[in-house]
């Protein structure tokens, strides 16, 4: 996303609509899919030798699970933009589009989760929990720690 300084006015404007996802470059993304267009809503204002951008955008989502592995609707929003760039004389636009994809980036979860409900699958055999149970037996594994069991002190 592209922001022409010549045509902001000496107080600021405000700056809403929609951008495509494309932009984001996530096409080879495999746990996240893109499921429409990114929506902000920025205020920008020349502030002594920088244009500040500041504001929110969302984007609606669907993200595999990290227990069950079955992808689900969400939206991912950043509400904190807030980026300072350097304005040069004869700067004739800024280019924002690379700290969007990377605020985008930070506010997808480390370990979504589809519902605080989801019990994920069998490590066995893969079988997603969550629509039924698998016929797997779960074995009891040595624990390393029960030698300390049997010590006298």
């Amino acid at each position: 996303m592209k922001i022409l300084v010549a045509r902001l006015p000496a107080d600021g404007s405000i700056l809403e609509g929609y951008e495509p996802a494309s932009i984001l470059a996530w096409e080879a993304e495999r746990f996240v899919r893109v499921r429409g267009d990114i929506s902000y809503r920025f205020s920008v204002e020349h502030v002594s030798e920088e244009l500040v951008v500041h504001g929110e955008m969302a984007l609606a989502a669907d993200i595999q699970c990290s227990r069950c592995s079955e992808f689900f609707s969400t939206s991912i929003r950043v509400s904190d933009f807030l980026r300072a760039y350097p304005l040069p004389e004869e700067t004739e636009e800024v280019d924002i589009t690379e700290d969007m994809r990377e605020e985008f980036y930070l506010h997808v979860p480390a370990f979504p989760v589809c519902a605080n409900a989801c019990v994920g699958m069998c490590a066995q055999c893969g079988v997603n929990l969550n629509h039924g149970t698998c016929d797997c037996v779960e074995e009891e594994k040595p624990n390393p720690w029960s030698a300390l069991d049997g010590l006298n002190l």
